[in-house]
C-alpha cells in the first residue's frame, strides 16, 4: 500500500497518527471509564478512526512530501483549490456504520469529523463535486487498522453537517462531548505534546487532597470550620460564603479532593499568588497556570536563561493551556469562550464535564461576566461537572438565575468566619480631607481608592505638592515592569503581617487593589462604589486584626465620581442607602450577627430590595443569558467570540515617551536586530518579546475613541511583526525619588480615563 502522510513533524504516515490517537483513546477509556457510556465510547472511537482519512488527498499528500522532500504525486486538477481534509475525511465512513449506531449517532459522528478543525466553511455543493471529480485517492478501498475504507463519492454525509434552528438538545450535548475529547486526544497525539516530559493529560488530581492534608499536620495548623465541613460535601455543588480569614484557599482544594480540577479568579496578581501558595505551601507540584501572560510568568521562574530551562517553561505552559494539568489555576476567559458556541470550545466543556471547578470571589465580575459565568455553569452541570462558588460576600439575586436556569446551587446553610468579628467602623463623607489624610499618615499605613486612573492621579499630585515623606501611586496604566515594582514594594510596605508593621505613609489606588494584593492597612479613604466592590476594599483594611476604635477606620466619599459610567447608577444608589444605616457604626462578622451580609442583602436580595428584580443590573445579567442561551452553534466564529466574551477590545501600547527613550537607548534597533536574524534561536526570540511587553500598558479601545479610530487609519504595529503593540501618544512618569511615579498621562485628556482601573 502506497504511504499517506498525516504530518510532516515529526513525520507521520495517517495510520501511525491514528494510531496514536487510538492510544490516548485507550488511555482516557481506562482512566475514567464512566465520562461516557458504551455507546458513547463507540462513538468517540469511530471519530478517533475516520478523522484524518480526508489528508489522502493528492493535495494535502503534495504539501507533506514538499516538506519532507519527496518527490510529489502527479495532480491531475491542479488549478482546483484544495479542500480542508476535516470537510473530506467523512465520505470514508462506511455505510453498514451507519446501519449499525444509528441516524442520530451517525449525525454526531459526522458532524465531530467534519468540524473537528475550524476551517473557512466551504459551500456543500463544491465539496461534494470536490469529492466526485477531484479527490483523487491511488487505491479505491484503503485499508487502516483492519478496517476497509470505501469511498462515498455522492458524499451523502453532507446531509447531516449543519446545525439548524431545530438542532435537538440531547444531540448537540452528546456532540460536544464526542468532538471535544476527540480534539483534545488529537492535540495530545501531535507535534506539541509528543515532546512534552510528563503527559497528564489523562491524569487527575491524585495526591492534592493528601497534600492539603499534610500542609496542616506539617505547619501545625488546626483545620478551620468550612474546611472540616467542606470534606463531606466534596461530591455536589456548593456555594460557601466565607470572610477573610476563614481558610477559603484549603477549604476549595479540600472540595477539589483527587479529581481533575480548575480553580478561577477574576485577576492574574491573585492567580499567580494563588499558584506560588500551592506550590509553595502546599507543597503539591501538579499545578499549571492559565492566564494571559502565563507564559511570561514561565519564563520569569527560570532561574537560569538556557535552553534546559525555556524548554521545561515552554513545556510546563503546553500542558496549561492544553488544559493537561490535574489542577489548572486560572482566569475564567481561558475556560468559559466555549458559551459562545464557536468551533473549538467543546475542548474546553467536554473536559470541565468530568472535572471539578471553583470560582473564587464571582462578585468581582461585571454583569456580562457573571452571565457567562452562570450560562457557563448551566452548560457544564448539563453534562454532569461539578461547580464550587466560595466567595466573601454572594449577591443572593443570583439565585433566581441559577433557578431560573435549572442549575443546582443550594443556598448555604451558614456563612463561615475568622477569629476576628469586629475589624471596620464605617463613615460617610463629601470629599477626602487632606488635612486629615496627612496628619493621619505621620503614623498609620493609609490607603486612598479611586474609581478612575484619572481621580488617583489627581490626588498624587494634590498630595505630592504637600512634602509628604512617603506617598505612592498604583493604577493599571504602568508600564509591566513598573507595576511589578510598585506592587511588590506597596506588598512589603503593609504585609498582611498584623500589626507588625510600622511603616507610614500613603498608597494611592483604583479597583486593582481590591482582591489581587495580599496587604494589610490601618485606613482607608475610598470613593464610594458598588456595594460589593467596597467590601472587597474595605478588606484591605485591618485585614486579620480587630479593631475597637471610636474612630472610623474606613472614610467613604459620596462625591459620585464614576456613578453611571463605571458603576452602575441604581446600584450606586442602592449602595449609598444601605450603608446609611451603618454610617458610624463598627461593623460586626459572626455567626450572631453578619452587618456585611445585610449590606448585601440590602441591595442584591429582593426580599430585602425588590427594586433589584426592575433595575438595570437584573436585565442586563437577564439579556445577556438569554443572548448567549439561544445561540446557534457556530454563529459566532472563534474571533468573534473571543471580542464578545470580554466586551472590551483592549490594545498594547507603549507610551510616546518611553518608547522615544527605548530608542535612544538603543534598545529598539538591537531587539529587531535579534528579532529578524535567522541564526537567532527560538528561545532566545521568546525571551526578547517577553522583555519588550514589560514596556506595554493595555488599554481599552472601546473607552478610548482616539486610540481606536487611529488603529483604524494610521496607527502601525512597532518593533517586529506581529507585534500587536502601538506607539500612543502622551507622556509617561516614573520617578519614586521625586514622587512623580504618574504612569501614563493622556495628552490633552483626549483618551479618556473612564472603565479604566
Amino acid at each position: 500500500m502506497e504511504q499517506y502522510f498525516a504530518k510532516s513533524h515529526p513525520v507521520k504516515t495517517i495510520e501511525e497518527h491514528t494510531m496514536d490517537v487510538l492510544e490516548k483513546y485507550e488511555e482516557m477509556k481506562k482512566k475514567y471509564p464512566n465520562i461516557l457510556n458504551d455507546e458513547e465510547w463507540k462513538l468517540l472511537e469511530l471519530a478517533v478512526l475516520y478523522h484524518d482519512f480526508g489528508k489522502m488527498d493528492v493535495k494535502f499528500q503534495n504539501r507533506i512530501r514538499k516538506a519532507i522532500g519527496m518527490p510529489p504525486i502527479r495532480d491531475e486538477a491542479k488549478n482546483i483549490d484544495e479542500i480542508p481534509h476535516n470537510y473530506l475525511s467523512p465520505c470514508f465512513i462506511r455505510e453498514d456504520v451507519k446501519n449499525n449506531i444509528g441516524k442520530t449517532n451517525y449525525e454526531i459522528l459526522i458532524k465531530s469529523i467534519y468540524y473537528h478543525h475550524d476551517r473557512k466553511e466551504i459551500e456543500n455543493k463544491e465539496i461534494r463535486n470536490y469529492i466526485k471529480n477531484f479527490l483523487d485517492i491511488k487505491r479505491e478501498n484503503v485499508v487502516i487498522n483492519k478496517n476497509t475504507i470505501p469511498i462515498d463519492k455522492k458524499a451523502h454525509f453532507l446531509n447531516e453537517v449543519r446545525f439548524d434552528k431545530e438542532v435537538k438538545v440531547h444531540l448537540v450535548e452528546k456532540y460536544i462531548k464526542i468532538k471535544g475529547l476527540l480534539n483534545r486526544m488529537d492535540y495530545a497525539a501531535s507535534g506539541d505534546l509528543d515532546q512534552l516530559e510528563e503527559d497528564c493529560l489523562y491524569e487527575d488530581g491524585k495526591g492534592l487532597y493528601e497534600k492539603v492534608k499534610s500542609f496542616f499536620m506539617r505547619t501545625d495548623k488546626k483545620e478551620r470550620a468550612l474546611q472540616v465541613d467542606i470534606q463531606n460535601c466534596t461530591g455536589n455543588n456548593q456555594i460557601v460564603i466565607a470572610a477573610t480569614g476563614a481558610g477559603k484557599t484549603e477549604a476549595a482544594l479540600f472540595w477539589l479532593g483527587n479529581h481533575k480540577g480548575f480553580y478561577t479568579l477574576p485577576l492574574k496578581v491573585s492567580i499567580n499568588a494563588i499558584y506560588k501558595r500551592i506550590q509553595q505551601e502546599i507543597q503539591y507540584d501538579k499545578v499549571g497556570l492559565l492566564h494571559g501572560d502565563a507564559f511570561s510568568f514561565y519564563l520569569d521562574e527560570r532561574k537560569n536563561d538556557d535552553l534546559a530551562e525555556y524548554t521545561q517553561a515552554h513545556m510546563a505552559y503546553t500542558n496549561s493551556k492544553m488544559l493537561s494539568k490535574p489542577l489548572t489555576v486560572c482566569t475564567i476567559d481561558q475556560l468559559f469562550k466555549f458559551v459562545y458556541r464557536y468551533n473549538g470550545g467543546e475542548a474546553a466543556l467536554s473536559t470541565l464535564a468530568y472535572s471539578k471547578l471553583v470560582i473564587d470571589e464571582i462578585q468581582m465580575y461585571s454583569t456580562d461576566l457573571v452571565a457567562t459565568i452562570i450560562v457557563a455553569l448551566k452548560r457544564i452541570t448539563d453534562l454532569g461537572g461539578k461547580f464550587l462558588i466560595i466567595t466573601a460576600t454572594f449577591p443572593p439575586v443570583l439565585y433566581e438565575f441559577f433557578y431560573k436556569h435549572g442549575i443546582d446551587a443550594p443556598k448555604p446553610k451558614k456563612n463561615y468566619y475568622g477569629a476576628v468579628k469586629r475589624r471596620h467602623r464605617i463613615k460617610i463623607i463629601d470629599d477626602f480631607p487632606d488635612n486629615a489624610i496627612i496628619k493621619k499618615a505621620q503614623n498609620k499605613k493609609v490607603l486612598i481608592i479611586t474609581n478612575t486612573v484619572k481621580r488617583a492621579q489627581e490626588i498624587y499630585e494634590q498630595l505630592g505638592e504637600e512634602n509628604i515623606s512617603y506617598v505612592r501611586l498604583l493604577h493599571s496604566q504602568f508600564i509591566k515592569k513598573h507595576r511589578t515594582e510598585l506592587e511588590d514594594e506597596i506588598i512589603k510596605f503593609a504585609p498582611n503581617q498584623g500589626n507588625k508593621n510600622v511603616n507610614s505613609g500613603i498608597w494611592i489606588s483604583t479597583q486593582i487593589v481590591e482582591a489581587s494584593l495580599d496587604i494589610d492597612f490601618d485606613v482607608l479613604y475610598t470613593e464610594m462604589c458598588s456595594i460589593d466592590s467596597l467590601l472587597q476594599r474595605m478588606g484591605r483594611i485591618y485585614r486579620n486584626r480587630e479593631y475597637d476604635g471610636v474612630l472610623p477606620n474606613i472614610y467613604i466619599i459620596d462625591n459620585k465620581n464614576g456613578k453611571g459610567t463605571i458603576i452602575d447608577r441604581e446600584i450606586y444608589e442602592f449602595s449609598l442607602e444601605a450603608l446609611k444605616d451603618f454610617d458610624g457604626q463598627l461593623l460586626e462578622e459572626s455567626d450572631m450577627k453578619d452587618d456585611k451580609q445585610e449590606l448585601i442583602n440590602k441591595v442584591y436580595d429582593s426580599a430585602s430590595n425588590p427594586n433589584i428584580l426592575e433595575s438595570k443590573y437584573y436585565h442586563s445579567v437577564e439579556n445577556k443569558i438569554n443572548h448567549l442561551l439561544n445561540l446557534r452553534m457556530y454563529q459566532l466564529n472563534k474571533t468573534d467570540a473571543l471580542y464578545q466574551f470580554r466586551n472590551i477590545h483592549s490594545i498594547s501600547i507603549i507610551p510616546e515617551t518611553v518608547y522615544e527613550e527605548l530608542i535612544q537607548d538603543g534598545k529598539i534597533s538591537k531587539w529587531q536586530s535579534i528579532l529578524q536574524s535567522n541564526t537567532t534561536p527560538q528561545e532566545e526570540k521568546h525571551r526578547l518579546k517577553n522583555e519588550i511587553m514589560q514596556y506595554t500598558i493595555n488599554l481599552s479601545l472601546s473607552d478610548n475613541d482616539y486610540l481606536r479610530d487611529k488603529k483604524k487609519s494610521t496607527m502601525t504595529e512597532i518593533i517586529y511583526t506581529g507585534s500587536q503593540i502601538y506607539v500612543a501618544p502622551g507622556t509617561y512618569e516614573y520617578d519614586k525619588k521625586r514622587n512623580k511615579a504618574t504612569g501614563y498621562i493622556y495628552i490633552d485628556k483626549v483618551i479618556v480615563g473612564v472603565g479604566m482601573i
